[in-house]
């Protein structure tokens, strides 16, 4: 999951990266808060700046960022420099709108891989439990399922209900109908919760759906209340305790996006897209990162609505994606298990029928050998 991945920043060949991300979330913290937004804004353009120019040279038939010397990188920023500004006129406007296309990126991304993380936490805890030798695993595996349908539903139903009242209705309080989507996703909910029922009837429990439709529904709470919170506040000053409590949930997006796209994801979606490396995507990453964070820092009302209102709406469409992937990726993790379950049966039963009191097991490879042998015939590792 995103949160493990982080942990290949400790790598040499991430090094470059740790720096530009330490850097980051300095300046990501101190524009969460309104005392200390100027700083932020002076900490993040250099940084927008230094990113730029890394999409470049990671674009350029130049040698990979992971593999650059300090010296190699400083001379780098610096000739890059220098050719911005003596082509001021033709960068400027390039900068401007790659600026914007960072901002609608990094808000598809962010829901992108927070819907995945959740698919991904629900898959972890089931095979947990898929695992355990208890034999009411099943039992367990069917509590988790129908235990987090239903309570993602309640809650889901319940918060809509109390938004609506505390507001007075937040289509006049707001200007927009925040319980039409919760109302959409609780509908999606149920109906890939039968779906999901249907085919647990014919053998195929999906139990990861449990945890995912909580994560679902807990996402979309926080959406619902950032949307009413940002809209109600109207750009003014908060509470320090409201900004300290978003700057966390912030803090968690930002930093299960990026770890979500280190290591492996990177190197997949390299390969898929085929035109751009490892390097390319990653500082990508970093450049939407500080694009968004940097216009929320100028602007912190009217961007933050934009992208919660922009996020909230997509959600519709990425949670049926997400949920039939989620379906055809599980569909294979089953047929695995049933695979590796016969496999076992057909073993046992192997030995079963073939192994009596004059014979012995090996228990490296589980051949049959006679009781006189001292050594297996088939892998040759010593039986006593």
């Amino acid at each position: 999951m995103g949160f493990s991945n982080l942990k290949l920043l400790k790598e040499r060949e991430y090094r470059l990266y740790l720096v530009l991300i330490i850097w980051m979330l300095i300046g990501f913290t101190f524009l969460q808060f309104d005392v200390l937004v100027i700083v932020g804004i002076i900490i993040f353009i250099p940084l927008l700046v230094v990113s730029f120019i890394f999409i470049i040279n990671a674009v350029l038939p130049f040698k990979q960022l992971r593999e650059m010397s300090f010296k190699r990188i400083v001379i780098t920023i610096i000739v890059f420099v220098l050719v911005f500004l003596l082509l001021i006129n033709i960068v400027f406007p390039i900068i401007v709108n790659l600026f914007y296309l960072g901002i609608i990126s990094y808000i598809l991304i962010t829901a992108v891989f927070t819907i995945y993380y959740f698919y991904e936490l629900g898959k972890k805890i089931d095979d947990y439990l898929y695992k355990l030798p208890s034999k009411l695993r099943h039992f367990e595996r069917w509590c988790v399922f129908l235990g987090g349908t239903i309570f993602s539903i309640i809650l889901l139903i319940s918060a809509t209900i109390i938004s609506e009242v505390a507001t007075g209705g937040t289509q006049e309080a707001i200007g927009f109908n925040t319980a039409i989507v919760a109302t959409i996703i609780v509908v999606i909910i149920i109906i890939f919760g039968i779906v999901g029922a249907l085919r647990a009837i014919r053998g195929r429990l999906y139990a990861y759906l449990g945890i995912f439709f909580i994560g679902i529904a807990i996402y979309t709470i926080y959406l619902m209340i950032s949307i009413i919170f940002t809209s109600l506040s109207g750009g003014g000053s908060s509470s320090v305790g409201a900004q300290i409590l978003l700057y966390f949930l912030n803090l968690f997006i930002l930093l299960n996006t990026i770890g979500g796209l280190l290591g492996e994801k990177t190197e997949i979606l390299k390969q898929k897209l085929k035109i751009f490396n490892a390097d390319t995507i990653l500082m990508w990453l970093i450049f939407s990162i500080s694009s968004f964070v940097l216009a929320s820092g100028g602007s912190q009302a009217e961007i933050d609505l934009f992208r919660l209102l922009l996020v909230y709406i997509l959600f519709i469409p990425l949670l049926i994606i997400m949920g039939l992937y989620g379906f055809y990726d599980y569909t294979n993790i089953i047929r695995e298990r049933d695979l590796t379950l016969l496999e076992k049966e057909a073993k046992k039963a192997k030995k079963e029928s073939v192994i009596d009191k004059s014979q012995v097991i090996c228990k490296k490879c589980g051949a049959t050998n006679e009781a006189a042998a001292l050594y297996c015939t088939d892998c040759g590792v010593e039986l006593k």
